[in-house]
């Protein structure tokens, strides 16, 4: 038994084994890192950090461990050793069970996000730990077959990661076809692609062929979201294309571009008429399959509504292609106007604050029109305090939300249009003095509904002075279910229908126009 403890504990294959799950726990305990605040609530502010900086000094005690068991030095005989070197393989063990269950239990929304970040951190984690074997790992292999094995395994992954770095290793491709926002000022055309590149838009008006480019004050913006507004009048009934030129390496004097790709012809109509068909969606929360194959059971539509929360938050710009950009373009093919209210989450994230530029808003909450009917959209910001620890000081939505219902105020309608209003939460602000100042303003403007989510529900509630339809989600009708819902909206008014993912209704009203 004595020999087979020493075997388990003591031997050089268990300090080596030690130091590499220590090491990949280190990178998968950093990219997990946003949920470091709900560890932190539940115990004390810090303490996420100072467990991560004790697993990275574990590391680097394994790796002394482990080098010194490599030479058979003397030390490794001495008592303090071994006892450095079980608390050490037990800390590696530890720490490595703890990254899997946060794994496990962060979920299918949240695992994506720590793989992205993975990926962020994963070159500078490979050229530490490369440097790290080259210097203290390598020259103390005694085989030498091994030797020369890790040897050409290390050159090879230094041989990649220089090529990646200065060369595409993809072909340059749409990542997103294009989706038609109205930013209740003009069109804002956004579509994605797979790497750096500048981008254009062309069409006819007039007789004319016009190309407008990507571009702030003359010079052409190289990303991955492309962003073109268009006026309402020459987008209007017309056709377009999209195209986009790979850029390699954009410097102060001169540059490498790539490859142009081109779309193909889109036809674009906003003519509705006395009768549309709106869709709206909400809280799909990454799960882009399940909500478009909900709305598909709702019919043909002529325009979308979508009311928010598309994922756990904005932290790349991966996140917003995929889940917003790609979403809503799968949905309208580019064809037909989009209107979106930001939701609570689309206000987290170090994109968070990018969101707006990325797709052609100047704010979140403004005035559009589909057909004859006005549509008010506002922004409901967060739902929880701006001293939430949950936003980590980067937020003042209150005083947002104040603008807006200032903005608000200041709207009229004189002509006693038609009106819809939407925002991702019903009550519209967290400020019991706002909500009720922003629903009364509502009220005055002729509302004649609220269309709203957030709560991962499907309701309806009749009241005065308007109706109001929350709007499904996902698990709206249960777990693993989506509810989506149609506004087929006539000069007498608005019959509303929600399905879940199983085509059964949930709601079936009719509002009038008032």
């Amino acid at each position: 038994m004595k020999k087979f403890l020493n075997s388990l504990f003591f031997s050089k294959y268990t300090a080596i084994l030690c130091m590499i799950g220590s090491a990949v726990s280190v990178l998968l305990n950093y990219s997990f890192r946003f949920g470091y605040v709900f560890i932190d609530n539940t115990l004390f502010s810090g303490f996420s950090f100072a467990l991560f900086i004790i697993a990275l000094l574990n590391t680097a005690l394994l790796v002394s461990v482990s080098v010194l068991k490599m030479k058979g030095s003397d030390k490794c005989r001495t008592k303090l050793f071994k006892v450095l070197q079980i608390i050490s393989e037990l800390f590696a063990v530890v720490f490595f069970i703890v990254v899997l269950v946060n794994f496990i239990v962060s979920g299918s929304e949240s695992a994506p996000v720590a793989i992205k970040m993975c990926k962020e951190i994963l070159p500078m984690w490979l050229a530490v730990v490369g440097v790290t074997t080259a210097l203290f790992i390598v020259p103390n292999i005694s085989k030498r077959g091994i030797k020369q094995t890790v040897s050409v395994v290390m050159s090879v992954i230094m041989v990649f990661a220089v090529y990646s770095a200065l060369f595409p290793t993809a072909a340059y491709k749409f990542s997103s076809k294009p989706v038609v926002f109205d930013n209740g000022k003009e069109y804002s055309v956004v579509f994605a692609t797979n790497d750096n590149g500048t981008a254009y838009i062309e069409y006819e008006y007039q007789g004319e062929s016009i190309r407008i480019y990507d571009e702030d004050n003359g010079r052409k913006k190289a990303g991955t979201i492309h962003t073109i507004t268009v006026p309402y009048e020459q987008l209007s009934g017309n056709t377009y294309k999209v195209s986009s030129t790979r850029v390699i390496d954009e410097l102060s004097y001169g540059g490498r571009s790539g490859k142009t790709i081109e779309s193909e012809s889109i036809a674009f109509n906003d003519d509705f008429g006395d009768n549309v068909n709106v869709l709206t969606v909400s809280d799909w929360h990454t799960h882009n399959k399940i909500a478009q194959e909900t709305a598909a059971q709702l019919g043909e539509y002529n325009a979308v509504i979508l009311l928010g929360d598309c994922a756990p938050g904005m932290m790349f710009t991966q996140e917003v292609e995929d889940y917003l950009i790609s979403f809503a373009s799968d949905l309208t093919g580019g064809e037909m106007p989009v209107l979106f209210a930001r939701g609570n989450h689309e206000t987290r994230g170090r994109e968070a604050g990018n969101l707006s530029s990325y797709i052609g808003y100047d704010n979140f909450y403004y005035t559009a029109k589909l057909g004859n009917y006005d549509f008010i959209v506002l922004d409901s910001g967060e739902d929880k305090t701006d001293d939430h620890s949950e936003y980590g000081g980067m937020v003042v939505y209150e005083q947002n939300r104040q603008k807006m219902v200032d903005w608000l105020n200041s709207l009229e309608n004189a002509d006693h249009s038609k009106t819809i209003a939407l925002s991702h939460d019903k009550g519209i602000c967290i400020e019991d003095g706002l909500s009720q100042t922003a629903h009364n303003k509502l009220d005055e403007l002729n509302v004649s509904m609220l269309v709203s989510g957030h709560y991962h529900t499907t309701e309806f509630f009749d009241e005065s002075p308007y109706p109001v339809l929350v709007d499904g989600g996902i698990n709206a009708d249960g777990d693993g279910t989506y509810v989506a819902s149609m506004l087929s909206i006539s000069p007498e008014k608005i019959d509303v229908k929600s399905v879940n993912s199983d085509g059964e209704t949930t709601i079936s009203e009719t509002v009038l126009w008032r």
